[in-house]
């Protein structure tokens, strides 16, 4: 066993990350555990355990269709964070506290669901390509309380273990030991390798490259022989806390939209060969975002490999004028193809993984009100483009009651159907007469996964992120998709969830990330 500091990192913007966790760290130190290659739990949670924090963070959430919510405790006096973007970047008074403190890790979780870091931004071995192996963000174990006083629900958390607080979900082991911390995963789901993976820089993978389904994802994940899952509600609660707390909106688009608004075909007006660029009206390349992922083909359905035919999922690489009435749309990519005026066509896609790594704090590369573009919180790159099946939550209907949400603690027991292993939570999604969208007015924390409760609100207000449920006289299971898809405009948002599909639905806009929370106890 070494004891060692952070060491000297190449790269320039690593040394400057590095100079400033030397100056965090101070005294503290790190071992590493030369036999296993990873630093040793015992350390990393004594380095986190450093920064200590003892208040307590809490927001009143009105139960009503106001948005606004009210900061409490410790709380109270915390200005909400600006989201910025690449070129503007924004503030964040709560990345000093130490309960919202967040690092950039690569590392893995051992079978019994165990986490182990192998790198931290900073010490010259961290990547975010997948070289180092996944790319985590590693947080401290959380301890919270939700409750209801009158026509609010309160919610607050801590650092430390508060009278009245429990650990928040997915902090225990199967054994029932708390985790040393948390790793959530940086980015959606995409391939490194044959491996599902959460690495920079590939595309975010869906149907029909790779089917993504809560039962899909159940072999993906490889959930029978490790300790990694699907998406996770823990994953979830996790996001969620931390937006309510930080800004006190129940509006999350108000504040960054995510690429939900995305979703066009543009057809090739120029016909060309061997180019990497494609020609289309100068009016409908002006609504694209350069960096943002699509693919060339023939048809409109996503779904089938025609619309990939002449070239696959790439990233913008610039947009410019071709004549007076028409841009050349330039794709990142080594390979030349032939567009055909009026056959080839253009596809917006979810967005690359890594989109918002050169963002600093919270927010999205170009804009975070124009409904084209992922956004980070919490240094978690959320929105891509699709909506996130959770792996371990069915929402089943036995025809009368409603659409119940229904937990698996650990993702060994995770099935295809509900089991005695999963827990009925006596929750309910809204459901009515009709199949469609409903409006909930505020989430309910009482579930260890938040989702928006209560009906009659709008997508203006309320949680103004849609709940879709089939009627309530339909008996089945369906899996649990948030965040909303690129089509999804307002009806997406952190609170968003569509479920109306089978538990192995797969589509273009249905994907999900890999979880370091499944095994829980």
């Amino acid at each position: 066993m070494t004891t060692l500091k952070y060491h000297p990192a190449t790269d320039e913007t690593l040394q400057r990350v590095a100079t400033a966790l030397e100056t965090m760290v101070e005294n503290a130190e790190l071992e590493w555990d030369a036999d296993n290659e990873r630093y040793t739990n015992r350390s990393v949670k004594a380095f986190i355990d450093s920064f200590a924090d003892s208040d307590s963070y809490g927001v009143s959430i009105p139960m009503g269709s106001s948005t606004a919510c009210t900061k409490l405790g410790a709380n109270a006096s915390i200005a909400a964070p600006t989201p910025g973007t690449i070129a503007s970047p924004g503030t964040d008074p709560y990345a000093s506290i130490p309960a919202f403190k967040t690092w950039n890790v690569n590392g893995y979780v051992d079978a019994d669901g165990t986490p182990h870091v192998t790198a931290i931004e900073g010490d010259g071995n961290f990547r975010l390509d997948g070289s180092n192996g996944n790319v985590w963000v590693m947080a401290p174990v959380l301890y919270y309380a939700a409750s209801v006083s009158g026509s609010n629900e309160l919610l607050y958390v801590s650092k430390t273990r508060l009278q009245g607080m429990k650990p928040q979900p997915g902090a225990l082991l199967p054994d029932g030991t708390q985790r040393p911390y948390m790793l959530y995963a940086k980015y959606a789901g995409g391939m490194y390798g044959s491996s599902y993976a959460s690495v920079s820089g590939v595309p975010s993978v869906a149907y029909p490259e790779t089917s993504v389904s809560h039962d899909a994802l159940i072999t993906l994940c490889k959930n029978a022989t490790t300790g990694y899952a699907g998406k996770s509600y823990a994953d979830d609660w996790y996001v969620k806390a931390m937006f309510l707390l930080k800004y006190a909106t129940k509006h999350s688009q108000s504040v960054m939209a995510g690429c939900t608004s995305y979703h066009y075909t543009y057809a090739c007006t120029v016909s060309e060969s061997n180019v990497k660029r494609i020609i289309i009206s100068a009016t409908d390349a002006a609504n694209l975002v350069v960096g943002s992922c699509v693919s060339l083909g023939t048809g409109t359905d996503k779904n089938v490999a025609a619309t990939r035919s002449v070239h696959a999922k790439a990233k913008i690489l610039k947009i410019e004028a071709y004549n007076s009435s028409n841009s050349a749309v330039y794709l990142d990519t080594t390979a030349t193809f032939s567009t055909t005026a009026g056959t080839t066509n253009l596809f917006t896609l979810p967005w690359f993984t890594g989109a918002t790594d050169q963002v600093e704090g919270d927010g999205s590369p170009y804009s975070n009100s124009n409904g084209k573009e992922p956004f980070k919180l919490q240094n978690i790159e959320l929105a891509v483009g699709f909506t996130e099946v959770l792996g371990d939550v069915i929402v089943s209907s036995d025809g009368s009651s409603g659409w119940e949400i229904c937990l698996n603690r650990d993702s060994r027991n995770e099935a295809t159907s509900v089991t005695a292993n999963y827990t009925r939570t006596g929750k309910y999604l809204y459901s009515d007469t009709t199949d469609s969208w409903k409006y909930p007015l505020y989430p309910d924390f009482t579930c260890d996964l938040p989702f928006g409760s209560g009906y009659g609100a709008s997508d203006s207000s309320g949680m103004c992120d849609g709940s879709y449920t089939n009627k309530k006289a339909t008996s089945g299971t369906r899996e649990w998709r948030g965040l909303g898809a690129l089509t999804l405009g307002a009806d997406a948002g952190l609170f968003c969830v569509y479920a109306n599909g089978g538990l192995s639905a797969a589509d273009w806009y249905i994907g999900s990330r890999l979880s370091a929370n499944g095994r829980k106890g």
